[in-house]
Protein backbone atom coordinates (compact mmCIF):
# COMPACT_ATOMS: atom_id res chain seq x y z
CA UNK A 1 0.00 0.00 0.00
CA UNK A 2 1.51 3.26 -1.22
CA UNK A 3 0.20 4.92 2.52
CA UNK A 4 2.49 2.20 4.92
CA UNK A 5 5.63 4.35 5.22
CA UNK A 6 3.50 6.93 6.51
CA UNK A 7 3.13 4.64 9.39
CA UNK A 8 6.47 3.65 9.85
CA UNK A 9 7.77 7.28 9.36
CA UNK A 10 6.71 7.53 12.64
CA UNK A 11 9.67 6.10 13.86
CA UNK A 12 12.56 4.77 11.40
CA UNK A 13 15.52 3.76 14.36
CA UNK A 14 15.91 -0.70 13.94
CA UNK A 15 16.67 -1.66 17.69
CA UNK A 16 19.45 -4.39 16.73
CA UNK A 17 17.81 -6.68 19.30
CA UNK A 18 15.22 -7.70 21.25
CA UNK A 19 16.65 -8.26 24.43
CA UNK A 20 18.73 -5.07 24.46
CA UNK A 21 14.85 -3.38 23.56
CA UNK A 22 13.65 -5.08 26.80
CA UNK A 23 16.48 -3.78 28.98
CA UNK A 24 15.84 -0.40 28.12
CA UNK A 25 12.29 -0.31 27.85
CA UNK A 26 11.50 0.87 31.51
CA UNK A 27 13.26 4.14 30.49
CA UNK A 28 11.74 4.73 27.10
CA UNK A 29 8.27 3.65 28.79
CA UNK A 30 8.48 6.24 31.00
CA UNK A 31 9.73 8.82 28.15
CA UNK A 32 6.55 10.19 27.29
CA UNK A 33 5.92 11.67 23.38
CA UNK A 34 4.95 15.26 23.68
CA UNK A 35 2.96 14.88 20.37
CA UNK A 36 -0.50 15.52 20.41
CA UNK A 37 -2.94 15.92 17.42
CA UNK A 38 -5.81 18.28 17.35
CA UNK A 39 -8.26 15.46 19.94
CA UNK A 40 -5.70 16.59 22.50
CA UNK A 41 -3.90 14.56 25.61
CA UNK A 42 -5.73 10.64 27.04
CA UNK A 43 -8.13 11.57 29.77
CA UNK A 44 -6.13 11.61 33.27
CA UNK A 45 -6.48 8.26 35.02
CA UNK A 46 -7.53 5.92 32.10
CA UNK A 47 -4.54 4.94 31.22
CA UNK A 48 -1.02 3.98 32.84
CA UNK A 49 1.53 6.42 31.63
CA UNK A 50 4.21 3.96 31.80
CA UNK A 51 2.44 1.64 29.81
CA UNK A 52 0.10 4.81 27.58
CA UNK A 53 0.21 4.20 23.70
CA UNK A 54 -2.47 5.18 21.54
CA UNK A 55 -2.60 5.80 17.46
CA UNK A 56 -5.46 6.65 15.22
CA UNK A 57 -5.03 6.29 11.41
CA UNK A 58 -7.23 6.31 8.06
CA UNK A 59 -7.29 2.56 7.32
CA UNK A 60 -6.83 2.86 3.55
CA UNK A 61 -3.99 4.94 3.16
CA UNK A 62 -2.03 4.14 6.81
CA UNK A 63 -2.62 8.32 7.21
CA UNK A 64 -1.77 8.94 10.68
CA UNK A 65 -4.93 11.18 12.29
CA UNK A 66 -3.56 11.01 15.93
CA UNK A 67 -0.68 9.29 17.52
CA UNK A 68 0.49 9.29 21.39
CA UNK A 69 3.81 7.06 22.35
CA UNK A 70 3.20 5.67 19.25
CA UNK A 71 6.22 4.23 19.14
CA UNK A 72 7.29 3.68 22.44
CA UNK A 73 8.14 0.31 23.21
CA UNK A 74 5.42 -1.50 25.14
CA UNK A 75 4.27 -4.90 25.40
CA UNK A 76 1.60 -6.46 23.36
CA UNK A 77 0.17 -9.67 25.69
CA UNK A 78 -2.49 -11.00 23.99
CA UNK A 79 -2.07 -8.73 20.36
CA UNK A 80 0.69 -11.38 19.82
CA UNK A 81 -2.24 -13.69 18.44
CA UNK A 82 -2.85 -11.63 15.66
CA UNK A 83 0.66 -12.38 14.34
CA UNK A 84 0.00 -16.03 15.17
CA UNK A 85 -3.12 -15.66 13.10
CA UNK A 86 -1.78 -13.83 10.10
CA UNK A 87 0.76 -16.94 9.67
CA UNK A 88 -2.61 -19.32 9.94
CA UNK A 89 -4.31 -17.05 7.26
CA UNK A 90 -1.43 -17.48 5.08
CA UNK A 91 -1.29 -21.12 5.16
CA UNK A 92 -5.28 -21.34 4.75
CA UNK A 93 -4.88 -18.20 1.71
CA UNK A 94 -2.09 -20.94 -0.17
CA UNK A 95 -4.87 -23.74 0.24
CA UNK A 96 -1.56 -25.61 2.83
CA UNK A 97 -4.82 -26.32 5.11
CA UNK A 98 -8.58 -26.13 5.47
CA UNK A 99 -11.01 -24.80 7.83
CA UNK A 100 -11.73 -28.40 8.91
CA UNK A 101 -7.72 -29.42 9.33
CA UNK A 102 -7.40 -31.06 12.70
CA UNK A 103 -4.49 -29.46 14.64
CA UNK A 104 -2.89 -31.90 16.90
CA UNK A 105 -3.30 -30.57 21.01
CA UNK A 106 0.24 -31.60 22.71
CA UNK A 107 0.96 -31.49 26.08
CA UNK A 108 3.27 -28.11 26.21
CA UNK A 109 0.20 -26.59 24.52
CA UNK A 110 -2.26 -27.84 27.13
CA UNK A 111 -0.63 -27.21 30.37
CA UNK A 112 -0.66 -23.18 29.01
CA UNK A 113 -2.08 -20.81 32.18
CA UNK A 114 -5.42 -19.09 31.19
CA UNK A 115 -6.98 -17.84 29.90
CA UNK A 116 -7.46 -21.30 27.44
CA UNK A 117 -9.78 -23.98 26.67
CA UNK A 118 -8.78 -26.61 28.49
CA UNK A 119 -7.94 -28.72 25.30
CA UNK A 120 -6.78 -32.02 25.96
CA UNK A 121 -2.92 -33.40 25.13
CA UNK A 122 -3.42 -36.10 22.17
CA UNK A 123 -7.03 -34.34 20.67
CA UNK A 124 -7.18 -32.34 17.95
CA UNK A 125 -8.91 -28.71 17.14
CA UNK A 126 -10.03 -27.85 13.69
CA UNK A 127 -8.64 -24.90 12.17
CA UNK A 128 -11.98 -23.09 12.07
CA UNK A 129 -12.41 -23.32 15.66
CA UNK A 130 -9.06 -22.11 16.85
CA UNK A 131 -9.36 -18.91 15.30
CA UNK A 132 -12.61 -18.50 16.76
CA UNK A 133 -11.14 -19.35 20.35
CA UNK A 134 -7.98 -17.20 19.51
CA UNK A 135 -10.28 -14.03 18.60
CA UNK A 136 -12.99 -14.40 21.00
CA UNK A 137 -11.28 -16.34 24.25
CA UNK A 138 -8.40 -15.39 23.60
CA UNK A 139 -6.94 -19.07 24.35
CA UNK A 140 -3.76 -19.75 25.15
CA UNK A 141 -3.54 -23.42 24.76
CA UNK A 142 -4.98 -22.87 21.07
CA UNK A 143 -1.97 -20.42 20.21
CA UNK A 144 0.41 -22.55 21.37
CA UNK A 145 -1.00 -25.50 19.00
CA UNK A 146 -1.01 -23.01 16.13
CA UNK A 147 2.54 -22.84 16.52
CA UNK A 148 3.41 -25.98 17.14
CA UNK A 149 1.18 -26.93 14.00
CA UNK A 150 3.11 -24.49 11.89
CA UNK A 151 6.28 -23.94 13.46
CA UNK A 152 7.15 -27.73 15.22
CA UNK A 153 8.02 -25.69 18.55
CA UNK A 154 6.65 -22.38 19.79
CA UNK A 155 10.06 -21.00 20.08
CA UNK A 156 10.96 -21.48 16.23
CA UNK A 157 7.12 -20.36 15.23
CA UNK A 158 8.26 -17.24 17.20
CA UNK A 159 11.46 -16.75 14.95
CA UNK A 160 8.86 -17.04 12.13
CA UNK A 161 6.94 -14.61 13.94
CA UNK A 162 9.22 -12.11 13.87
CA UNK A 163 10.70 -12.61 10.32
CA UNK A 164 7.62 -11.79 9.21
CA UNK A 165 7.29 -8.63 11.01
CA UNK A 166 10.12 -7.81 9.57
CA UNK A 167 8.61 -8.68 6.19
CA UNK A 168 5.54 -6.32 7.17
CA UNK A 169 7.68 -3.39 7.98
CA UNK A 170 7.15 -3.80 11.70
CA UNK A 171 10.97 -3.29 13.20
CA UNK A 172 10.55 -2.79 16.68
CA UNK A 173 8.14 -6.02 16.98
CA UNK A 174 9.89 -9.22 18.41
CA UNK A 175 8.18 -12.10 19.22
CA UNK A 176 8.89 -14.95 21.91
CA UNK A 177 6.05 -17.03 22.29
CA UNK A 178 2.66 -17.30 20.38
CA UNK A 179 0.08 -16.35 23.13
CA UNK A 180 1.35 -12.63 24.45
CA UNK A 181 2.33 -14.48 28.07
CA UNK A 182 4.75 -12.47 30.42
CA UNK A 183 7.90 -12.02 28.37
CA UNK A 184 10.12 -9.33 29.06
CA UNK A 185 11.73 -9.97 25.35
CA UNK A 186 8.13 -9.87 23.83
CA UNK A 187 8.07 -6.24 22.83
CA UNK A 188 6.36 -3.94 20.08
CA UNK A 189 4.69 -0.33 19.35
CA UNK A 190 1.78 1.32 18.73
CA UNK A 191 2.87 1.70 14.99
CA UNK A 192 3.82 -1.49 14.76
CA UNK A 193 0.39 -3.05 15.51
CA UNK A 194 -1.69 -0.82 13.29
CA UNK A 195 0.92 -2.21 10.56
CA UNK A 196 -0.20 -5.30 11.33
CA UNK A 197 -4.13 -4.41 11.69
CA UNK A 198 -3.44 -3.17 8.26
CA UNK A 199 -2.35 -6.10 7.03
CA UNK A 200 -5.04 -8.33 8.08
CA UNK A 201 -7.31 -6.39 6.62
CA UNK A 202 -5.88 -5.96 3.32
CA UNK A 203 -4.07 -9.27 2.97
CA UNK A 204 -7.01 -11.41 4.14
CA UNK A 205 -10.03 -10.02 3.29
CA UNK A 206 -12.03 -13.36 3.06
CA UNK A 207 -10.90 -14.21 6.80
CA UNK A 208 -11.07 -10.78 8.16
CA UNK A 209 -14.74 -10.53 9.33
CA UNK A 210 -13.99 -13.22 11.99
CA UNK A 211 -12.94 -10.61 14.12
CA UNK A 212 -15.94 -9.26 14.34
CA UNK A 213 -17.24 -12.52 15.97
CA UNK A 214 -19.58 -11.71 19.06
CA UNK A 215 -19.06 -15.26 20.63
CA UNK A 216 -18.98 -18.93 20.03
CA UNK A 217 -19.48 -22.21 21.21
CA UNK A 218 -17.24 -25.02 22.18
CA UNK A 219 -18.30 -28.52 23.99
CA UNK A 220 -21.33 -27.07 25.34
CA UNK A 221 -19.92 -23.85 26.26
CA UNK A 222 -20.35 -20.48 24.81
CA UNK A 223 -17.94 -18.02 25.31
CA UNK A 224 -18.57 -14.23 24.72
CA UNK A 225 -15.56 -11.88 23.78
CA UNK A 226 -13.84 -9.59 25.49
CA UNK A 227 -13.87 -6.41 22.67
CA UNK A 228 -16.54 -4.98 24.03
CA UNK A 229 -17.68 -2.33 21.53
CA UNK A 230 -18.47 -5.14 18.97
CA UNK A 231 -22.14 -4.73 19.15
CA UNK A 232 -21.82 -1.69 21.44
CA UNK A 233 -20.21 1.01 18.56
CA UNK A 234 -21.44 1.40 15.03
CA UNK A 235 -19.32 0.35 12.85
CA UNK A 236 -17.04 -1.46 15.41
CA UNK A 237 -15.56 -4.76 13.50
CA UNK A 238 -13.23 -6.12 16.47
CA UNK A 239 -9.70 -7.27 16.04
CA UNK A 240 -8.23 -7.87 19.40
CA UNK A 241 -8.10 -7.13 23.41
CA UNK A 242 -5.23 -7.95 25.27
CA UNK A 243 -3.77 -8.01 29.00
CA UNK A 244 -1.33 -8.82 31.34
CA UNK A 245 -0.16 -6.80 34.36
CA UNK A 246 2.97 -5.42 32.52
CA UNK A 247 0.82 -4.53 29.77
CA UNK A 248 -2.42 -2.92 31.15
CA UNK A 249 -5.21 -3.50 29.08
CA UNK A 250 -4.85 -3.28 25.62
CA UNK A 251 -7.05 -2.88 22.64
CA UNK A 252 -6.65 -2.74 18.74
CA UNK A 253 -9.86 -1.84 16.50
CA UNK A 254 -11.38 -1.78 13.06
CA UNK A 255 -14.40 0.53 12.87
CA UNK A 256 -16.02 0.91 9.18
CA UNK A 257 -18.51 3.82 8.69
CA UNK A 258 -19.37 5.91 5.59
CA UNK A 259 -17.19 3.42 3.92
CA UNK A 260 -14.57 5.04 5.97
CA UNK A 261 -12.11 2.30 7.76
CA UNK A 262 -10.39 3.55 10.72
CA UNK A 263 -8.15 1.37 12.36
CA UNK A 264 -6.99 2.55 16.26
CA UNK A 265 -4.60 1.40 19.29
CA UNK A 266 -4.93 1.85 22.86
CA UNK A 267 -2.80 0.15 25.02
CA UNK A 268 -1.84 0.50 28.79
CA UNK A 269 -5.13 1.02 30.09
CA UNK A 270 -5.97 1.18 33.68
CA UNK A 271 -9.17 -1.24 33.40
CA UNK A 272 -10.64 -2.85 30.82
CA UNK A 273 -13.86 -0.05 30.92
CA UNK A 274 -11.20 2.79 31.00
CA UNK A 275 -9.49 1.16 27.84
CA UNK A 276 -12.46 1.34 25.64
CA UNK A 277 -13.11 4.85 27.21
CA UNK A 278 -10.52 6.14 26.16
CA UNK A 279 -11.08 4.36 22.90
CA UNK A 280 -14.52 5.86 21.98
CA UNK A 281 -13.14 8.89 23.06
CA UNK A 282 -10.76 9.07 20.65
CA UNK A 283 -12.77 7.22 18.08
CA UNK A 284 -15.66 9.72 18.73
CA UNK A 285 -13.08 12.74 17.84
CA UNK A 286 -11.88 11.41 14.53
CA UNK A 287 -15.39 11.37 13.41
CA UNK A 288 -16.35 14.25 14.14
CA UNK A 289 -13.24 15.11 12.85
CA UNK A 290 -14.21 13.26 9.45
CA UNK A 291 -17.92 14.90 9.96
CA UNK A 292 -16.78 18.66 9.71
CA UNK A 293 -13.68 17.60 6.94
CA UNK A 294 -15.38 14.72 4.86
CA UNK A 295 -11.66 15.19 2.78
CA UNK A 296 -9.70 13.84 5.95
CA UNK A 297 -9.62 10.39 5.02
CA UNK A 298 -10.05 8.55 1.98
CA UNK A 299 -13.90 6.88 1.31
CA UNK A 300 -13.52 2.88 0.07
CA UNK A 301 -14.46 0.03 -0.73
CA UNK A 302 -14.47 -2.16 2.63
CA UNK A 303 -12.10 -4.89 1.73
CA UNK A 304 -13.55 -7.60 3.01
CA UNK A 305 -16.51 -6.45 2.44
CA UNK A 306 -15.96 -6.81 -1.05
CA UNK A 307 -14.79 -10.01 -0.75
CA UNK A 308 -17.58 -11.29 0.77
CA UNK A 309 -20.64 -9.56 -0.17
CA UNK A 310 -22.85 -12.32 0.94
CA UNK A 311 -21.71 -11.39 4.69
CA UNK A 312 -22.52 -7.49 4.31
CA UNK A 313 -26.27 -8.51 5.79
CA UNK A 314 -24.99 -10.68 8.31
CA UNK A 315 -21.90 -8.36 10.07
CA UNK A 316 -25.36 -6.46 11.60
CA UNK A 317 -27.37 -9.06 11.53
CA UNK A 318 -29.19 -11.44 14.76
CA UNK A 319 -28.65 -11.38 18.35
CA UNK A 320 -26.66 -13.59 20.24
CA UNK A 321 -28.56 -17.15 21.75
CA UNK A 322 -31.26 -15.76 24.34
CA UNK A 323 -32.09 -12.53 22.60
CA UNK A 324 -29.37 -10.32 24.15
CA UNK A 325 -25.55 -10.22 25.14
CA UNK A 326 -26.37 -10.47 28.25
CA UNK A 327 -28.46 -13.81 28.29
CA UNK A 328 -24.89 -15.36 27.24
CA UNK A 329 -22.71 -16.78 29.46
CA UNK A 330 -19.48 -15.65 30.53
CA UNK A 331 -17.66 -18.39 31.41
CA UNK A 332 -15.04 -17.50 34.16
CA UNK A 333 -11.74 -19.79 34.89
CA UNK A 334 -11.66 -22.13 37.33
CA UNK A 335 -9.30 -21.18 40.36
CA UNK A 336 -7.72 -18.53 38.56
CA UNK A 337 -8.23 -14.47 39.16
CA UNK A 338 -5.50 -12.90 36.88
CA UNK A 339 -6.47 -14.23 33.62
CA UNK A 340 -7.42 -12.32 30.43
CA UNK A 341 -10.97 -13.43 31.11
CA UNK A 342 -11.04 -12.21 35.01
CA UNK A 343 -9.16 -9.10 34.10
CA UNK A 344 -11.84 -8.18 31.25
CA UNK A 345 -14.68 -8.53 33.51
CA UNK A 346 -13.06 -7.09 36.97
CA UNK A 347 -14.49 -3.92 38.11
CA UNK A 348 -11.95 -1.18 39.16
CA UNK A 349 -12.93 0.63 41.91
CA UNK A 350 -11.43 4.01 40.50
CA UNK A 351 -13.72 3.16 37.53
CA UNK A 352 -16.54 5.29 37.23
CA UNK A 353 -18.60 3.15 34.94
CA UNK A 354 -19.73 5.49 32.64
CA UNK A 355 -21.47 4.42 29.97
CA UNK A 356 -19.36 3.48 27.07
CA UNK A 357 -21.08 4.77 24.35
CA UNK A 358 -20.94 8.70 23.55
CA UNK A 359 -22.23 9.94 20.63
CA UNK A 360 -22.63 6.64 18.89
CA UNK A 361 -25.34 4.32 17.38
CA UNK A 362 -25.43 0.78 18.98
CA UNK A 363 -26.31 -2.00 16.49
CA UNK A 364 -27.71 -5.45 17.59
CA UNK A 365 -24.99 -8.18 18.22
CA UNK A 366 -23.86 -9.56 15.16
CA UNK A 367 -23.48 -13.38 14.58
CA UNK A 368 -20.24 -15.50 14.23
CA UNK A 369 -19.51 -15.41 10.27
CA UNK A 370 -19.82 -18.62 8.54
CA UNK A 371 -17.12 -17.91 6.20
CA UNK A 372 -16.91 -20.63 2.89
CA UNK A 373 -13.64 -21.70 2.34
CA UNK A 374 -12.31 -19.79 -0.91
CA UNK A 375 -9.14 -20.43 -3.36
CA UNK A 376 -7.59 -17.31 -3.79
CA UNK A 377 -6.90 -16.63 -8.22
CA UNK A 378 -3.38 -15.45 -6.71
CA UNK A 379 -1.42 -17.19 -4.31
CA UNK A 380 0.40 -15.58 -1.65
CA UNK A 381 3.88 -15.95 -0.58
CA UNK A 382 4.08 -18.07 2.18
CA UNK A 383 6.82 -18.73 4.95
CA UNK A 384 7.52 -22.53 4.27
CA UNK A 385 7.37 -24.91 6.90
CA UNK A 386 10.96 -24.77 9.39
CA UNK A 387 12.67 -28.35 10.86
CA UNK A 388 10.88 -29.48 13.75
CA UNK A 389 14.21 -28.46 16.20
CA UNK A 390 14.02 -24.85 17.36
CA UNK A 391 17.09 -22.82 19.24
CA UNK A 392 16.58 -23.08 22.95
CA UNK A 393 14.99 -25.99 23.17
CA UNK A 394 16.36 -30.02 23.43
CA UNK A 395 14.34 -31.32 21.03
CA UNK A 396 10.71 -30.93 19.40
CA UNK A 397 8.81 -33.43 21.91
CA UNK A 398 6.30 -31.56 23.70
CA UNK A 399 7.65 -32.73 27.38
CA UNK A 400 10.74 -30.77 26.85
CA UNK A 401 8.80 -27.35 27.06
CA UNK A 402 10.18 -26.75 23.72
CA UNK A 403 10.08 -22.88 23.76
CA UNK A 404 12.14 -19.58 24.80
CA UNK A 405 12.22 -19.61 28.78
CA UNK A 406 10.86 -16.28 30.09
CA UNK A 407 13.13 -13.70 31.38
CA UNK A 408 12.04 -11.05 34.34
CA UNK A 409 14.00 -9.18 36.33
CA UNK A 410 11.95 -10.28 39.40
CA UNK A 411 10.57 -13.80 38.97
CA UNK A 412 6.73 -13.99 39.95
CA UNK A 413 5.11 -16.33 42.44
CA UNK A 414 1.32 -16.54 40.86
CA UNK A 415 0.21 -16.55 37.54
CA UNK A 416 -0.35 -12.83 36.36
CA UNK A 417 -2.56 -11.63 33.06
CA UNK A 418 -3.10 -14.15 30.77
CA UNK A 419 -0.60 -16.39 32.66
CA UNK A 420 2.81 -16.52 33.40
CA UNK A 421 5.46 -18.97 31.37
CA UNK A 422 6.69 -21.32 34.04
CA UNK A 423 10.38 -21.29 32.99
CA UNK A 424 12.38 -24.54 34.69
CA UNK A 425 13.59 -24.39 38.20
CA UNK A 426 17.17 -24.63 39.48
CA UNK A 427 18.42 -26.80 41.96
CA UNK A 428 17.35 -25.64 45.80
CA UNK A 429 20.95 -26.64 47.01
CA UNK A 430 24.60 -26.47 46.01
CA UNK A 431 25.37 -29.82 46.08
CA UNK A 432 22.32 -30.14 43.36
CA UNK A 433 23.92 -27.22 41.54
CA UNK A 434 27.00 -28.89 41.75
CA UNK A 435 25.58 -32.40 40.15
CA UNK A 436 23.82 -30.38 37.49
CA UNK A 437 26.68 -28.85 36.62
CA UNK A 438 28.90 -31.88 35.74
CA UNK A 439 26.82 -32.89 32.37
CA UNK A 440 27.57 -32.08 28.95
CA UNK A 441 28.39 -28.60 27.83
CA UNK A 442 26.38 -27.97 24.44
CA UNK A 443 24.26 -25.28 26.07
CA UNK A 444 24.67 -21.17 25.18
CA UNK A 445 23.28 -17.74 26.38
CA UNK A 446 21.85 -16.08 23.56
CA UNK A 447 21.48 -12.22 23.56
CA UNK A 448 20.19 -11.24 20.54
CA UNK A 449 20.09 -12.28 16.46
CA UNK A 450 21.53 -9.62 13.94
CA UNK A 451 21.87 -8.52 10.70
CA UNK A 452 25.65 -8.91 10.50
CA UNK A 453 28.07 -10.13 12.18
CA UNK A 454 30.15 -7.11 13.22
CA UNK A 455 26.90 -6.27 14.89
CA UNK A 456 26.82 -9.06 17.03
CA UNK A 457 30.48 -9.06 17.79
CA UNK A 458 30.19 -5.32 19.15
CA UNK A 459 27.31 -6.48 21.05
CA UNK A 460 28.22 -9.05 22.68
CA UNK A 461 31.39 -7.01 23.67
CA UNK A 462 29.30 -4.32 25.25
CA UNK A 463 26.83 -7.22 27.34
CA UNK A 464 30.00 -8.93 28.15
CA UNK A 465 31.60 -5.16 29.64
CA UNK A 466 28.54 -5.42 32.08
CA UNK A 467 28.68 -8.29 33.36
CA UNK A 468 32.10 -10.00 33.19
CA UNK A 469 31.33 -10.91 37.01
CA UNK A 470 29.02 -13.34 35.57
CA UNK A 471 29.78 -14.53 32.31
CA UNK A 472 33.78 -15.14 33.29
CA UNK A 473 35.59 -16.72 30.92
CA UNK A 474 32.26 -17.48 29.09
CA UNK A 475 33.34 -17.87 24.92
CA UNK A 476 32.05 -15.16 22.57
CA UNK A 477 30.03 -16.97 19.69
CA UNK A 478 28.63 -15.52 16.78
CA UNK A 479 26.51 -17.95 15.02
CA UNK A 480 25.24 -17.54 11.21
CA UNK A 481 21.88 -19.25 10.20
CA UNK A 482 19.31 -19.04 7.67
CA UNK A 483 15.73 -16.92 8.63
CA UNK A 484 12.24 -18.04 7.03
CA UNK A 485 12.61 -15.35 5.07
CA UNK A 486 16.05 -16.69 3.23
CA UNK A 487 18.37 -14.03 5.07
CA UNK A 488 21.05 -14.28 6.97
CA UNK A 489 21.26 -13.58 10.32
CA UNK A 490 23.68 -13.73 13.24
CA UNK A 491 23.02 -14.98 16.21
CA UNK A 492 24.84 -13.83 19.71
CA UNK A 493 25.58 -16.06 22.52
CA UNK A 494 28.04 -16.66 25.38
CA UNK A 495 29.26 -20.46 26.37
CA UNK A 496 29.45 -23.43 26.39
CA UNK A 497 27.85 -24.42 29.88
CA UNK A 498 25.59 -27.35 30.99
CA UNK A 499 21.84 -26.50 30.89
CA UNK A 500 21.84 -25.75 34.46
CA UNK A 501 24.79 -23.62 34.46
CA UNK A 502 23.55 -21.84 31.19
CA UNK A 503 19.81 -21.16 33.21
CA UNK A 504 21.50 -20.12 36.56
CA UNK A 505 24.00 -17.67 34.21
CA UNK A 506 20.58 -16.08 32.45
CA UNK A 507 18.62 -16.08 35.65
CA UNK A 508 21.21 -14.20 37.33
CA UNK A 509 21.88 -11.87 34.69
CA UNK A 510 17.93 -10.54 34.13
CA UNK A 511 17.76 -10.06 37.78
CA UNK A 512 20.26 -7.44 37.01
CA UNK A 513 17.88 -6.29 34.15
CA UNK A 514 19.86 -7.51 30.98
CA UNK A 515 17.72 -9.65 28.89
CA UNK A 516 19.01 -13.37 27.72
CA UNK A 517 17.78 -16.97 27.32
CA UNK A 518 19.31 -20.36 26.97
CA UNK A 519 19.53 -22.01 24.35
CA UNK A 520 20.93 -25.31 22.96
CA UNK A 521 24.32 -25.33 20.56
CA UNK A 522 22.94 -26.16 16.88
Amino acid sequence: MSGRPRVRAIGEAVFAAACLIAAASPALARHHNSHHSRAGGHFVGLTDPDKDAALIVDGTDDKVLYARNADQIRHPASLTKMMTLYLLFERLKSGQITMDTPMPVSEHAAEQHPTKLHLRPGSTIPVEVAIKAIVVRSANDVAVTIAEFIGGTESHFAEMMTAKARQLGMNHTFYHNASGLPDDMQVTTASDLILLAHHLAYDFPQYFPYFATPYFSYRGETYVTHDNLIGNYDGADGIKTGYTEASGFNLVSSVVRDNHLILAVVMGGRSAHMRDREMVRLLDDTFTRIAADPTLVARTHVPWQSAHPELVADLGGTAAPGGSPDSVLRIQPNGTVDDEDSAESRHDPDDDDSPLRSNVIAPAPRPQPAIAQKRPAVAVASIDTPPRTAPGTPDAQPAARARIPAVRPTPRQAPEGEGDIDSAPLPAHRNAVAAAFSGVRDWTIQIGAFADPAAAKAQLAAYAERSLDVLGQARRIVAPFTAVDGHTLYRARFGPFVEAEARAVCQRLTERGQTCFAATEE
